[in-house]
């Protein structure tokens, strides 16, 4: 039993009646009944026509929805893609093309009762693709196998134990690994995925002020908001495993003295989510990403870039042939754009970046996205994109504009038209962007601009 829809199974048998599911406002599923339910949606999902070994692309950020497709759909013997509806309709488009032209499911379909157990796909068959963003900005896909998944759960809870019993509060968004990976965590220890079903400050203070939450996933920006909102964690909440962007030291700081049981950590979908973890917060600092999990092979390139390799590393990126290594050196490594080096304990920190991708609320997001989207406001001449650093945001997204409007308007404009994770949080008006000797625009000078407003 070496992959999700196996664990659910597994704890299904072992302990039929104890809650896998708990979706706030919804239903609470047992074991049992999450994995008859996935047979029968497995069985309804089979039925509908489409290409072999082509994977199931669901456009819907309903998180309930995916925790249900993620056990059906290797079931059915395809690989689950979420699609972020929040994409724009380009990216979105691109991610389907490497998909082999898939046609995104928007809603369930009805699942077929009594539907019996289906084999489904092996461990070492692509199970997931999850998007992430590249240093183009450019929609890529993560093929991980049922092996790679089972081997980044199984690390993770060498380094962070979880047990029956304990409760995940998940409020990341499921079509990213990061909510994904609860969801795999607790199917195959035998804990509850308390599911809800976006971020809201009052719904998580108040699940977390119950005292049944012992895990929970969180953003830096989102413990900002719940610091800000003044909540303070129960006693039984052991873990708050934080990643997505960086930890600022002042954030940290608040938390730490607030009583939170702070576990800053490192990853990306490319392994599965968790790559290091700082397990003492006392001990953590800036740029500290913390001793690399079980299994987890940290390397270097020549220019100072961190590698990653071990059994969690996805199968390659994807295609429409879904051919293997694409993305991955000839010896299996994943190389990063990220900066880093091993202090004197083996713990991997971080020194930077090597592009100008900004992390804004756990988000990766690109500034030449925003530009195109936000140039379209009236008014607007010309435009670019940098970040400040933020105790709450990580990277504070600073629109540069020149035009005839004022920083207000065009704010309320990019409200309106652009996705929450692509909006500027401020606006500056020059005369004209500052550009290089090669006519391209300085980021640097950009940079420099946000920071004396």
């Amino acid at each position: 039993m070496n992959a999700p829809s196996d664990w659910a199974r597994r704890q299904a048998s072992q302990r039929p009646d104890a809650p896998a599911l708990d979706s706030v406002g919804g239903r609470v599923w047992s074991f049992a009944a999450l994995d008859r339910h996935a047979d029968a949606l497995a069985a309804a999902l089979a039925a509908r026509s489409a290409p072999p070994g082509q994977p199931l692309a669901a456009r819907t950020a309903d998180a309930e929805a995916l925790a249900l497709l993620a056990l059906a759909a290797p079931r059915a013997g395809r690989a689950l893609l979420p699609v972020n509806p929040a994409l724009t309709e380009e990216r979105q488009n691109g991610l389907l093309a490497a998909a082999g032209g898939a046609e995104p499911l928007v809603t369930l379909p009805a699942p077929i009762a009594d539907a019996p157990a289906r084999p489904g796909l092996a461990p070492d068959q692509v199970q997931l693709i999850v998007a992430t963003s590249g240093s183009t900005g450019t929609p890529k896909g993560t093929m991980l196998t049922g092996a790679n998944l089972a081997a980044a759960v199984r690390a993770s809870r060498r380094m962070i134990p979880l047990e029956p019993g304990d409760v995940w509060l998940g409020c990341l968004p499921m079509v990213h690994i990061g909510g994904l990976s609860v969801l795999l965590r607790c199917l195959e220890s035998g804990a509850t995925v308390r599911l809800h079903s976006r971020f809201d400050v009052e719904t998580v203070s108040a699940d977390l002020a119950s005292g049944r939450v012992s895990h929970i996933s969180l953003v830096p920006a989102m413990l900002g908001l719940l610091l800000d909102y003044g909540c303070r964690p129960a006693p039984r909440l052991r873990c708050a495993l934080i990643g997505g962007a960086g930890l600022p030291a002042a954030l940290a700081e608040r938390a730490l003295e607030a009583g939170w049981p702070l576990l800053p950590s490192y990853g990306m979908s490319e392994a599965g989510s968790q790559v290091a973890t700082c397990r003492d917060a006392a001990d953590w600092n800036p740029g500290l990403a913390g001793t690399p999990l079980p299994g987890v092979e940290i390397g270097f390139s020549p220019e100072g870039r961190v590698r990653v390799r071990g059994p969690m590393v996805m199968a390659g990126y994807l295609n429409p042939d879904l051919q293997r290594g694409r993305g991955l050196t000839p010896e299996g490594w994943f190389e990063t754009n990220d900066l880093g080096r091993l202090d004197g304990h083996g713990r991997l920190v971080i020194l930077g970046r090597t592009d100008d991708m900004l992390i804004s609320g756990g988000e990766n997001v690109h500034p030449a996205e925003i530009e195109t989207l936000a140039g379209r406001c009236p008014g607007v001449r010309a435009l670019a994109v940098t970040g400040c650093p933020d105790p709450v945001w990580g990277d504070l997204i600073v629109a540069i504009v020149v035009g005839e409007i004022v920083p207000d308007a065009f704010l309320d404009w990019c409200r309106t038209h652009l996705p929450s994770h692509l909006r500027p949080r401020r606006a500056v008006i020059v005369d004209a962007l500052p550009l290089n000797p090669n006519g391209k625009t300085d980021r640097a000078k950009l940079q420099n601009i946000a920071l004396k407003t």
